[in-house]
């Protein structure tokens, strides 16, 4: 074989193999910022191209016990909430997770809501990418950094999130009177339950976290537990904020102060 068809040959099998090669993860365009608000911990990252940026997030519960990892991405979004089978995977295996995929409000966005334990979670701390998998899409795949510190940066937050809103304040004193009211009753009417989740026969129990603030509004919702279908549990903080009202709690002098509420049970049943 000639040295010309020798050469024609490797550039061919080079050719291929760049072709068949994965797509390199997005690298980020910024660094991570870490935003402390009044009723969430946030981190989120820009990736890609700055004219079209995709936008990572990772949200904490305000306990804790649960993360949501956002990716926001420009382009036309479904008028109304569909639910979608995914998985999470930090290089350890596909963590499977149903995902809730919307516009947010007033934006041009597609917005795709994964949730995962803190043990799940917990993977992050070592890993250096992190894949995202949507039925019937190409998968998100972002390079990560500074992830030890990062999670610490949100555990901190959390913690001050908790003493903010007087978590556990009735074991310390700070709440002498909790708050009162109850969420089972504003789920009043059929059409609270969302037309997808009716129409694949999905059912579930739900409890969620409330922030009550000083007149009583629920200033958040959040899924304590939830019920593996996200467009069940989306849809009840929707419903809690929209229409609960509580009796703020009471310090010892009888004033109104912040507090949270762990609600009973939410029973999602299509019969």
């Amino acid at each position: 074989m000639g040295d010309g068809v020798r050469n024609y040959v490797l550039c061919g099998l080079l050719l291929v193999s760049a072709s068949n090669a994965e797509p390199r993860p997005l690298a980020p365009l910024k660094n991570w910022d870490l935003d402390y608000g009044e009723t969430q911990c946030i981190a989120y990252r820009t990736y890609g191209e700055a004219a079209k940026p995709i936008t990572l997030a990772i949200r904490p519960s305000a306990n804790g016990a649960t993360y949501e990892i956002l990716v926001e991405v420009p382009g036309p979004a479904p008028d109304s909430a569909e639910e979608l089978q995914g998985s999470v995977d930090f290089g350890h295996g596909p963590i499977k997770a149903w995902l809730l995929h919307y516009r947010p409000t007033t934006t041009k966005l597609n917005l795709y809501q994964f949730r995962i334990s803190a043990g799940d979670m917990d993977q992050a701390r070592s890993a250096s990418t992190i894949r995202l998998h949507v039925q019937n899409l190409p998968d998100f795949e972002f390079e990560l950094a500074l992830m030890p510190q990062l999670l610490t940066g949100l555990d901190g937050c959390v913690a001050d999130l908790k003493r903010y809103w007087n978590m556990d304040g009735e074991k310390d004193g700070r709440i002498a009177k909790q708050a009162k009211g109850d969420v089972r009753k504003v789920f009043a009417s059929p059409d609270d339950y969302p037309a997808e989740a009716l129409r694949r026969g999905q059912e579930g129990d739900a409890q969620y976290l409330l922030l009550v603030n000083e007149a009583g509004k629920v200033a958040g919702c959040q899924v304590l537990l939830p019920t593996g279908v996200p467009i069940l549990d989306a849809m009840g903080c929707v419903v809690i904020q929209n229409r609960a009202k509580f009796t703020p709690a009471l310090d010892a002098n009888g004033k109104p102060v912040r507090s949270t509420v762990v609600t009973p049970k939410v029973t999602w049943r299509t019969g």
